[in-house]
């Protein structure tokens, strides 16, 4: 399947779902295709890039299908948001406050839901979505934004590869950014998140794993 630039095969994304047990327990479906795209598949980078994003974007496409008999409460970004995250922090990480940041359109877009294919204004979501890749350790994880708790959930098969405070360090940028990012764009003070956050959302925003099923394979 040709998406944009990207070549892919849909028989790949397929095959994931048939992993014996994954598909199994109390973890929402959502969840668990998240901790699937987050296995170190034996490919190399630029297909595994070409193969999350054509995931994310027919998860997205799919949700668009549906908007007229099911109402979806998240969305997912593309496989490059975080790294507009990572660039837009280094561009303001010397400011000790909100007031100044300068914040990335590329960043303001995503936020909008005009970009990426198929996007959801996160006005309208709850949570969302987006891959992560620890580039130290060549592994993946699948990152959730709790837009009503203010929060960062991490879904990793392999939680024995990478400590806690690497992770949390690692996503340190998307934490601090946003809060500023979301500012910026009076997020929290109109739409239907008015009034409607149950953390103070302006300060870095908690970082935990998920418990969740693990890759058995060495």
């Amino acid at each position: 399947m040709q998406f944009g630039n990207v070549e892919a095969e849909i028989e790949f994304l397929a095959s994931l779902v048939k992993a014996d047990g994954w598909l199994k327990g109390d973890v929402s479906v959502i969840d668990y295709a998240f901790v699937l795209i987050s296995i170190d598949y034996e490919i190399d980078k630029k297909n595994m890039l070409q193969h999350l994003d054509l995931g994310l974007y027919l998860m997205r496409k799919r949700q668009q299908q549906l908007e007229d008999v099911e109402i979806a409460d998240w969305t997912t970004t593309d496989v490059f948001f975080m790294n507009h995250i990572s660039t837009c922090f280094a561009e303001n990480k010397r400011k000790k406050q909100q007031v100044g940041w300068k914040i990335r359109k590329s960043l303001l877009n995503v936020v909008n839901g005009k970009v990426p294919p198929c996007g959801f204004d996160w006005q309208n979501v709850y949570t969302v979505y987006t891959p992560f890749m620890l580039t130290k350790y060549k592994h993946w994880v699948a990152v959730m934004i709790d837009l009503v708790l203010c929060e960062i959930k991490v879904y990793d098969s392999k939680v024995s590869l990478i400590p806690d405070d690497i992770i949390k360090e690692e996503l340190a940028p998307l934490s601090i950014t946003l809060p500023n990012l979301l500012n910026t764009m009076d997020f929290y003070e109109e739409g239907v998140y008015a009034n409607n956050c149950s953390r103070d959302w302006w300060c870095p925003w908690p970082i935990e794993r998920v418990d969740v099923p693990q890759q058995s394979n060495e």
